[in-house]
């Protein structure tokens, strides 16, 4: 198998895994992490919205912060990022999200949950 090939089972499994909610040992993220926590309760599916990669980690360190959740590196949290965001919310990284008139990494499709009081509803 080519690494394209190899990366495309791991997606494959990480997307399934994710369906029906059970761990698995081959994950790459940790089933029980800060990070997966982090969008599946604070992020939100919206086609008006998007979010950068600063924009995330910024709102992770005040989530983190406020005791929240456990506190992860910034390295950690941007390598695993896209993985999640593809498991949750089927959003890949992309590399036009504009701020300030510039392009930067980002998320097309999710927003900040502006209430994390409401139940999440995961279809």
């Amino acid at each position: 198998m080519t690494s394209t090939e190899v990366q495309t089972v791991r997606r494959a499994i990480t997307l399934l895994s994710s369906l029906i909610d059970e761990p698995m040992e081959s994950a790459p993220v940790p089933w029980q992490s800060p990070i997966r926590r982090f969008v599946r309760e604070y992020l939100v599916a919206d086609a008006k919205a998007d979010l950068s990669c600063a924009e995330a980690w910024q709102y992770f360190l005040e989530v983190t912060q406020a005791g929240e959740l456990q506190p992860m590196r910034k390295s950690a949290f941007l390598r695993q990022l896209p993985t999640v965001m593809e498991a949750v919310f089927n959003a890949r990284k992309a590399h036009n999200v504009e701020r300030s008139g510039r392009r930067q990494r980002g998320f097309r499709g999710v927003g900040v949950r502006l209430d994390t009081s409401e139940p999440l509803v995961v279809s």
